[in-house]
C-alpha cells in the first residue's frame, strides 16, 4: 500500500509544480507601451518571424499586420515586446540547437567512460561497450520512465546480474560515479563563483557547503584518521544486523579505492571537463532560444540547479526543474533584459528560463529513446521478479551476517 501511495504521489508532485509554474508565464505575445514605469497600453498580438527581428511585425486581434521599432520612441514612450512561452521555440537556431544536443551526446559518453574505469579497478571484466550500454539504459530509466525505480538503480541491476561474483563491488562503483559526479559539479560551480561573488554571493555560501559535504564524505571513506575520529567501525557495529551488515559490506568496497587514489583524482577532473560540456549544451540551447543570460552566468546557476534536480523528486525533475530555471533566471538574469521595466524584466527572463528548461528536458528524453532501443535488444534483460529475488538475496545475506 506504502509503494502504491508512493507512486501516485510522485506524478501529483509533477502536476502541481507544473500547474504552479505555467500559470505564472505567458503563452500570449503581447505589445506593451511605457511612460516611465508605468504601463499606459497593452495590446495581445501574434509576432511574425523572429522576436528579435528589428523591427518586430506582428498581427493584432483582427488580423493585420503591423511593425514596430522597439525601445524609446520620439514622443517619450518606450516598447516591448513580451513574447509567449511557445513564441521562442518557434524562434529556434537549428544550429545552435543541434550543436547542444551534440554536447549532450558527447557528455553520456564520457559519464559511461568514466564509471567503466570505476569498473575496470575492481577487476570486473565488464567491455567499455557493455557500459555505454548499461549508461544509456540508465539514462531511458531516469528520463522516461516514472515510479521509484531510477536510473542507477537500474544500472546498478544490470551490473551487478552482469557480474555475480562482484555484486557488492560494482553496486558501490555506482553509489562512487554519482558520488564523483556531484563533487566535479560543485568544484565547477565553485570555481566559477569566485569570479562572480558580487552577483552570486549568497549562491556561493550553498556551493561550499555542498563542496564541504562531498569533501567530508571523501575524507571519511578513505582517510584512516578520520574513520578512528568518526568512531565508524563502532558505528557501524551498533548498528541493527540487517542494516550493519550492508553497510560494512559497502564500507569495505569503498575502501577499496583508497588503493587507486589516481583513478579518483582523474575521474573528479574528467567529471570536471565533462560538466563543462554538459553547461556548454545548456548554453547552446540558451543561445539558440535567444534567452540572453551571458555564457558565464550558466556555469554558476545550471550547476545549482543540476545539484537541486538530482532529489529525487519526479522523472528527470520535471517540474522541479522547470520551478528552478523560473527563480533562478528571474533573479539572476533580469538585467539582461534591455529596455524593460525590473518587474517586466523578471517575469520575461522566468518565462525564457521555463522555455529552456522543458525544451532541454525534452531533448534529454529524445536521447533517451536510444536507451530505450538498446532494451529491446538487450538479451540479459531484468525484470520484476530479478528485483524481487536481489532483495530476498540481500534478506538472505544480512540474516547470515546477523
Amino acid at each position: 500500500m506504502k509503494r502504491w501511495i508512493v507512486t501516485l504521489l510522485k506524478p501529483a508532485i509533477v502536476a502541481t509544480l507544473f500547474v504552479f509554474v505555467f500559470r505564472q508565464i505567458p503563452f500570449v505575445d503581447r505589445i506593451v507601451e511605457r511612460r516611465a514605469d508605468a504601463v499606459v497600453a497593452e495590446s495581445d498580438v501574434q509576432i511574425v518571424g523572429s522576436w528579435q527581428a528589428e523591427p518586430v511585425r506582428y498581427r493584432t486581434a483582427d488580423g493585420g499586420q503591423r511593425e514596430v521599432r522597439l525601445g524609446a520612441q520620439p514622443d517619450g514612450r518606450t516598447i516591448e515586446v513580451a513574447p509567449g512561452f511557445l513564441t521562442y521555440w518557434r524562434s529556434l537556431d537549428p544550429l545552435l540547437f543541434g550543436l547542444g544536443a551534440f554536447c549532450y551526446f558527447l557528455t553520456a559518453l564520457i559519464a559511461g567512460a568514466r564509471w567503466w574505469w570505476l569498473l575496470r579497478v575492481n577487476g570486473t571484466g565488464v567491455s567499455l561497450l557493455e557500459t555505454l550500454r548499461f549508461t544509456w539504459i540508465g539514462i531511458f530509466f531516469n528520463t522516461v520512465m516514472p515510479g521509484n525505480t531510477g536510473g542507477d538503480v537500474v544500472k546498478a541491476l544490470y551490473i551487478m546480474k552482469r557480474c555475480p561474483g562482484h555484486r557488492v563491488p560494482v553496486l558501490v562503483s555506482v553509489i562512487v560515479d554519482r558520488v564523483l559526479g556531484l563533487g566535479s559539479l560543485a568544484i565547477l560551480a565553485a570555481v566559477a563563483v569566485l569570479f562572480a561573488l558580487d552577483d552570486f554571493g549568497d549562491l556561493a555560501v550553498w556551493i561550499w557547503l555542498v563542496i564541504a559535504g562531498v569533501g567530508l564524505l571523501g575524507g571519511v571513506a578513505f582517510s584512516k584518521r578520520l574513520r578512528q575520529l568518526v568512531r565508524l567501525k563502532w558505528l557501524l557495529d551498533r548498528l541493527p544486523p540487517r542494516i550493519g551488515g550492508v553497510l560494512r559490506l559497502v564500507d569495505q568496497a569503498v575502501f577499496s579505492y583508497r588503493e587507486h587514489k589516481v583513478v579518483i583524482a582523474m575521474s573528479l577532473l574528467v567529471g570536471v571537463v565533462n560538466h563543462v560540456i554538459s553547461v556548454g549544451s545548456v548554453v547552446l540551447i540558451g543561445h539558440a532560444l535567444g534567452v540572453g543570460m551571458p555564457t558565464f552566468k550558466y556555469f554558476v546557476i545550471v550547476p545549482v540547479i543540476n545539484i537541486l534536480s538530482a532529489i529525487p523528486i519526479a522523472p528527470n525533475a520535471w517540474g522541479f526543474g522547470e520551478a528552478l530555471y523560473k527563480g533562478l533566471f528571474s533573479m539572476y538574469g533580469t538585467e539582461h533584459v534591455v529596455g524593460v521595466a525590473p518587474v517586466a524584466a523578471a517575469a520575461t527572463m522566468g518565462t525564457r528560463g521555463v522555455a529552456l528548461s522543458v525544451l532541454y528536458r525534452l531533448h534529454l528524453t529524445f536521447w533517451s529513446l536510444l536507451g530505450g532501443v538498446l532494451l529491446l535488444f538487450e538479451k540479459d534483460r531484468v525484470t520484476r521478479d530479478d528485483v524481487a529475488r536481489e532483495v530476498e538475496r540481500e534478506r538472505s545475506a544480512d540474516d547470515g551476517v546477523a
